[in-house]
């Protein structure tokens, strides 16, 4: 149901129904139950029907018996003005027509006072400001109360059949459900089958005989997801946060990492950054749009997913921590983080992050591959010259803004050029102007780039020996612009086989010159060892093997390579190899791709 459904529903209930029972709204605790009531529903309500309707909200959490429900809402009703003092009871005799008994009696039970006792005057004085005609008592959090349910029920089956109460629960009901698996074994074409069904506790069950008396209709709540975002953030009347309020109410996933399920955590996190926002205007810290965006973006993350790990740590001594939030893009700052636990904040804190997140943005992919240029080249082969030779001056325009393309994908697109430059053989002298830039960029922020882990780990293979051999000189070019080294005591070491190939396919070994890579795998070792190798390893041997650029190894060490695939060949001839079936085939994928990648670069 949407909102106005549900709103009219209830509105109908409100005018019309006669069946003398409750209607109930459930949903998830944190779904936006109560706020939809706050604010949706009353205001729909009371602007109905020139005003007449009221919408009586009682929260049931932590009560303990009936009265106090009377109490509450009668401290609820005594701020409602009557119209006319002619409304008002002046006897005993019509209690029932505008407080209703139940609640009376209920309410003088806490006071504590005695019916007869009180003098027509007094029933006045308590009845001017009671009257439940045309008004909705909304009572919460009954799956909360301390009340014991039935008798729950019984209070408010009183109210409605007896005194004509209009009366909506707001609840999660699977909280009142409990239930077990019960397992039920039955013969079916002469075989046995077990089914589990689902049986509810015996006082689910009670629950469950009392609600048909008591409630006629159960409506399910689903939060109307724009809307509840959209009003949140209304409620604060703040500029900042109310420029976002597109960023939180866009279609799932296009944003958002996280699916929004608690409300009040979106409330809470609207909050803090609010906070925040307004200590640095008080302090006049400027930052841009993305910064601001990162915090309440980080913030609404990082609650959606404490909901399911409460013990969620922030990375030590760092500013953003992407893992709390989900988002590459935009991690939670250490700042919001320390407000939301120790409510601390400092002026050093958000100016030391504002710079931290703009050298951060760099190294992240903000476009992902949806950006229109990219698309382009990275798919030469499907698309014509003209949009190729477009796409490539556009990235070197928008190369002169350091903060347009990634970082992240300055390996790609070098890789992808010089297979348009020499595979395609595409005349675009701005290829050269495109890397040149690229370099200089790497030059003024690449002192941050983790070079191990994100360049020259993907692309097209160059086939050109020209373009191989420029691509490794490019290579060489951007490892001085970030004074980076690769060396062989950079490399992991082992006792083993099994583990010194399972720690170089951790590495990126691109990077590394490939005679150091050869020189680590020892293939007079493995061959001794192959018997024992896992086929996984096996798998991550030719995966190895496969990244190096045999351009630059010198003959002996072809040469050794030959040999050790040729000792395997023979292995695998042997019938009575005892290799294990799976570790043959992956012997076999080892050799064939040797074969494919060394003769050719040796004849």
């Amino acid at each position: 149901m949407t909102y106005d459904e549900m709103n009219n529903f209830i509105l109908n209930y409100l005018k019309n129904d006669i069946t003398g029972r409750a209607i109930m709204l459930t949903g998830e605790w944190g779904s936006g139950k109560s706020y939809y009531v706050k604010n949706t529903l009353k205001p729909f309500l009371e602007d109905k029907d020139n005003g007449k309707h009221k919408c009586v909200i009682v929260s049931l959490y932590g009560l303990s018996d009936t009265s106090e429900i009377s109490k509450a809402i009668y401290m609820e009703l005594r701020t409602i003005k009557k119209s006319s003092s002619s409304e008002a009871a002046s006897t005993a005799k019509t209690v029932g027509k505008i407080i209703g008994k139940t609640v009376f009696n209920g309410l003088v039970s806490k006071i504590g006072f005695d019916i007869g006792s009180i003098e027509d005057k007094d029933f006045q004085e308590i009845y001017e400001s009671v009257d439940l005609t045309d008004k909705l008592i909304v009572l919460e959090d009954i799956e909360r109360t301390q009340i014991d349910i039935i008798e729950l029920l019984g209070y408010i089956n009183n109210m409605c059949e007896n005194d004509g109460v209009k009366v909506l629960l707001v609840t999660n009901e699977s909280e009142l459900l409990h239930f077990h698996m019960k397992e039920i074994k039955k013969q079916e074409y002469g075989r046995e089958k077990t089914e589990y069904i689902k049986v509810h506790s015996e006082d689910a069950q009670k629950y469950l005989k009392a609600k048909e008396k008591s409630i006629s209709d159960t409506l399910q709540f689903h939060a109307d997801f724009q809307e509840t975002i959209g009003s949140i953030i209304d409620k604060f009347e703040n500029d900042d946060l109310s420029s976002f309020k597109g960023v939180l109410t866009a279609p799932r996933r296009s944003i958002m990492r996280n699916d929004i399920t608690n409300y009040r955590e979106v409330i809470v996190a609207c909050q803090k950054a609010c906070d925040i926002y307004n200590y640095m205007k008080t302090r006049s810290i400027n930052a841009d749009s993305d910064f601001k965006k990162c915090i309440l973006i980080g913030l609404v993350n990082y609650l959606q997913q404490r909901l399911d790990n409460p013990d969620l740590k922030f990375k030590a001594n760092a500013l953003l921590d992407s893992d709390l939030s989900g988002d590459s893009v935009y991690p939670l700052m250490r700042l919001c983080y320390d407000y939301y636990h120790s409510q601390i904040i400092t002026q050093e804190a958000i100016l030391k992050t504002v710079e931290e997140y703009k050298d951060y943005l760099l190294y992240v992919d903000r476009n992902g591959y949806n950006d229109k240029d990219l698309k382009v080249i990275y798919s030469p082969y499907i698309n014509t010259e003209s949009d190729v030779n477009l796409a490539i001056d556009n990235i070197l325009s928008r190369l002169d803004n350091i903060d347009d393309i990634s970082f992240k994908h300055y390996d790609r697109i070098i890789n992808t050029l010089l297979v348009i430059k020499f595979d395609i053989k595409l005349n675009n002298t701005n290829i050269d102007l495109v890397i040149s830039k690229i370099i200089s960029n790497l030059k003024q922020k690449g002192d941050k780039y983790d070079i191990k882990r994100h360049l020259f780990t993907s692309g097209y293979i160059i086939n050109d020996s020209t373009g191989v051999n420029e691509f490794e000189r490019i290579k060489n070019e951007i490892y001085d612009a970030l004074n980076y080294t690769p060396i062989c005591s950079a490399l992991p070491s082992a006792t083993n086989c099994e583990d010194i190939i399972t720690k170089l396919f951790a590495e990126n070994v691109r990077i590394y010159k490939p005679y150091l890579i050869l020189e680590k795998l020892k293939f007079d070792t493995i061959i001794q060892e192959v018997y024992n190798l896992h086929p996984d390893t096996i798998s991550k041997l030719r995966s190895i093997l496969s990244e190096l650029n045999y351009s630059q190894v010198d003959d002996d060490m072809l040469e050794r390579i030959k040999q050790f695939k040729d000792r395997i060949k023979d292995m695998l001839e042997k019938k009575d190899n005892h290799l294990d079936l799976i570790q043959q085939i992956q012997l076999q994928w080892t050799c064939k791709m040797i074969d494919d990648k060394i003769p050719i670069k040796n004849e």
